[in-house]
């Protein structure tokens, strides 16, 4: 009577736009843009979209391509004073600090890698 994929709950119709590309206007998009600017994600709905990145590895290509996009790219000065409000007072665990201490050495050419 049922198949084994239908017994399962899989739906075996076909999509009605499966493989078509182009089907909304530019228009309708437009108005899909506009319906979601200034929406903001919940705090669950923000830890769902974390926990669904967590442990994704990025291939070689995608680092390469992220590293580009930020080169020549300079801080305003208003940034960095806000960097460094947040950054004031902090304290670091004597870990924390030997690992920044490595990675800088290791940045300059002191410690071979």
């Amino acid at each position: 009577m049922f198949t084994d994929a239908e017994k399962k709950g899989y739906n075996k119709k076909i999509a009605w736009n499966k493989g078509k590309t182009g089907i909304l206007s530019e228009e309708t998009k437009k108005k899909m843009s506009l319906a979601k600017k200034g929406k903001k994600h919940s705090e669950e709905t923000k830890k769902k979209m974390s926990f669904a990145q967590k442990g994704k590895k990025l291939s070689e290509e995608t680092k390469k391509k992220m590293s580009l996009a930020q080169k020549g790219l300079v801080t305003s000065e208003e940034t960095k004073k806000k960097i460094s409000l947040v950054q004031k007072g902090k304290k670091l665990s004597e870990e924390h600090k030997q690992n920044i201490s490595f990675a800088q050495k290791k940045r300059l050419g002191h410690v071979k890698k």
